[in-house]
Parts: C-alpha cells; structure tokens; sequence
C-alpha cells in the first residue's frame, strides 16, 4: 500500500514501523495454516509471509526513490488493530501500513510507484504455485495463496489501497494486475 505526503517526516522509527508490521502480517499468514503442517513448513511459509510484506513495501519504496521521491514506511494504528483483530477472524485484512511517498504528485508516477508491491507479491505466487506442485510437504500452496491475496487485495480501487492510483493512473494495467491477481487466489485456492 502506498500513501501520499507533502513533508518528509524523516526516518525515525521506520525499523519499527516495518518490523511491527511485518509481525502482524506473520500471524495473519500463520491463521491461515492448518495445525497439520510440519515444523519446516509452518516456517517455510513463515518466511515467505515475512517476504510477501516486505518486498512488496520495499518495492514501493525504491521505485519511489527511483522516480525521483522520498518514501518510507509508516505503520498505521487502524490498519495494525485491523490486521491484528483479523488473526482471529475468519476474514483477514492485512493493511498494518503503507509506504508514504513524498514530493509533487504525478498521477503516472505514483500510479507506477502503486503498482509495484502487488507486481512483486504477483511474481511471487507465480513461482509458489509450481513450487507448491513439486514439493507439496511444505505447504507452499498457503504461501502462494497469502502472496496472492496480499495483490488482489491492495490492487482494490479504494480508500489509500494501491489500486486507486494504479486505476487513476492506467485503466489497462490496473485491469491486467487485477485479473492476474486473482486467477493466482483462485488457482492458489484450489491447488
């Protein structure tokens, strides 16, 4: 997910911010597995959870920088109570925060900047899903399913999620991303 900001605010605190949120989208990725998995692949899993978020933010952040801006991650207090509450709840909602892009708006570069998180999270059940096939004692199929389900959900057209201004931006490639999103959830869902 990706913010926009006028101010840089600096970098204090953004270690924390990351490493809060990448513990609440762990336990939101561990919900999702079945008591029957082994040791090696609760934590096989684990990781990829771990790396779904954080590529997918750092993705926004260095494209950001690429383009010319400033970004960092932020963790915010409504998305991390939601994301924690979702643990629990058999709908999960995985918004602990999002990467605040600063500097002047442009609709082309903050649409690519927003587009750039779910690419990688799209990339990612792509190689998990044949990966799940050849090796399916680690359940990787969760994995697949998470990363997928981490695009589709912020490539949704609303609210500060990433697929407004990917949307805003270009209606062509929102569509593609949105659509390759979700045949990965689907096809994630029924390996």
């Amino acid at each position: 997910m990706t913010l926009y900001g006028h101010v840089s605010r600096g970098r204090r605190g953004e270690f924390m911010h990351l490493l809060l949120g990448t513990v609440l989208v762990w336990a939101v990725g561990a919900s999702w597995l079945e008591g029957g998995l082994s040791t090696l692949a609760f934590a096989v899993n684990s990781v990829v959870f771990v790396l779904a978020f954080l590529l997918h933010e750092l993705a926004h952040k260095l494209s950001a920088i690429k383009y010319g801006y400033e970004a960092e991650f932020r963790l915010h207090t409504w998305g991390a109570v939601v994301t924690a509450i979702s643990v629990f709840l058999p709908l999960k909602i995985i918004a602990p925060g999002a990467t605040v892009v600063y500097g002047p708006y442009d609709k082309e570069l903050m649409g690519k900047v927003a587009l750039w998180g779910p690419l990688v999270n799209i990339v990612m059940a792509i190689v998990l899903l044949p990966s799940a096939r050849l090796a399916p004692q680690l359940g990787l199929q969760v994995a697949a399913y998470v990363s997928a389900f981490i695009a589709l959900f912020n490539l949704l057209p609303f609210w500060v999620l990433d697929g407004l201004k990917v949307l805003r931006w270009s209606r062509g490639a929102w569509a593609a991303s949105f659509i390759a999103s979700s045949l990965l959830l689907a096809l994630s869902w029924f390996l």
